[in-house]
């Protein structure tokens, strides 16, 4: 046999062992094929600075309360609201892709009336989301986050406390799959006040309808925060140094002038009471932090001339 067949022989002993691994690794299911994305894209959207947060349900429902401060004022419950309001929400978006990527921000859902518009350039320039242009995109790096503004507008005529969800979207372009979603929530007020009063006659029997000479009547002011406060990690709604101001001679009330202060005014919350003397006609009750899904009651007794 010449130098030729034996080269020739050993190259075809070679091709036949080749043959044989690629059988063996297919029988395996071992073939690496070149099919694969190269960038798998998913992200995660939130309240400012924490885009993982977990709303009450765990699926896309965190969010970040606000609330407006005009257009609300002597308002009652159950009224609405007499002027428009504009508040500006902060979100982070964060990149937990396997590359850098490309996301494409909308408001798939929001009240009617509302106004969305969004800055990813940190208010120096913002998008308003229509039907002709209901997205805008924000490019972000590899498990880099970004901050966004988002500015609703609010109308007027809105049902006071109460909670108006605008749902702001995040969607990878890598994997158009691949979304989250958040809620920024407006609140038209949050905290509500409900004042009754009992009647206690001579005998000491409560709930009497007569105010007789020397009975007294218990007025109560129960105070609550109505905005949502379940999840982890979402954006609350805090009432901080809530005033609270009863005056005998101010209408609607009239027992300055028919009543005796009884000395021993109180509030669940430990707030801070000012006129809870002999003489009084007036007292305020100052509560200092009021946190989101919290109440209190403050409570003060006059007795009848």
């Amino acid at each position: 046999m010449n130098s030729f067949e034996r080269i020739s022989r050993f190259l075809s002993l070679v091709s036949l062992c080749l043959a044989m691994i690629l059988v063996s690794l297919t029988a395996h299911g071992a073939v690496i094929t070149d099919d694969l994305p190269l960038n798998i894209g998913d992200v995660l959207i939130g309240p400012g600075g924490v885009p993982g947060a977990i709303g009450p349900t765990g699926v896309n429902d965190d969010f970040t309360n606000r609330s407006v401060n005009t257009g609300i004022a002597n308002v009652p419950p159950g009224g609405v609201t007499t002027a428009a309001a504009t508040i500006v929400f902060r979100n982070t978006v964060q990149n937990t892709g396997a590359g850098d990527d490309v996301f494409v921000i909308s408001a798939p859902v929001s009240p009617d009336g509302f106004t969305i518009e969004i800055s990813v350039d940190n208010g120096d320039n913002y998008v308003r989301l229509e039907p002709s242009n209901s997205s805008l995109t924000l490019a972000v790096g590899y498990r880099a986050a970004a901050m966004m503004l988002v500015r609703i507008t609010a109308p007027a005529g809105l049902k006071t406390l109460t909670g108006f969800d605008v749902v702001i979207r995040a969607n990878s372009t890598a994997t158009p799959t691949a979304l989250n979603e958040t809620i920024d929530r407006v609140y038209t007020g949050f905290v509500r006040l409900h004042k009754s009063a009992t009647v206690v006659n001579a005998t000491g029997t409560a709930g009497s309808a007569v105010a007789t000479p020397g009975a007294e009547i218990e007025f109560a002011i129960t105070y609550s925060n109505v905005s949502s406060a379940a999840g982890v990690g979402n954006s609350l709604l805090t009432a901080h140094n809530l005033v609270i101001s009863e005056n005998g001679n101010s209408a609607p009330n009239n027992w300055g002038m028919t009543t005796e202060h009884v000395v021993g005014a109180s509030d669940t919350q430990g707030g801070y009471i000012i006129g809870d003397r002999d003489g009084s006609t007036s007292l305020t009750d100052i509560v200092s932090t009021l946190e989101a899904g919290q109440s209190g009651v403050f409570k003060f007794k006059r007795k009848v001339k």
